[in-house]
């Protein structure tokens, strides 16, 4: 499994969406699924695929799919 398709699927599980719903325009309360709590999730299932620990300062920057992929850039992990 390629990054991508690890992120969209830590997407998919953390937001409860379906992993057809998740794109690279996706942002924070763009769609309902994706509230205060469930980013809290979405960090979790990322920290969990990726097997990192991600700071709050950078939590607080993981507000768009494409935002999440450049913190993830801090971890050297490519898309």
């Amino acid at each position: 499994m390629n990054n991508l398709h690890k992120l969209k699927q830590a997407f998919s599980e953390g937001l409860s969406i379906s992993i057809d719903d998740v794109h690279e325009d996706l942002s924070y309360l763009e769609i309902v699924e994706w509230d205060s709590m469930s980013h809290l999730f979405l960090v979790k299932e990322i920290e969990n695929s990726f097997d990192i620990v991600v700071g709050t300062e950078d939590i607080l920057e993981m507000n768009s799919f494409k935002n999440i992929k450049e913190v993830l850039g801090k971890f050297q992990i490519a898309f």
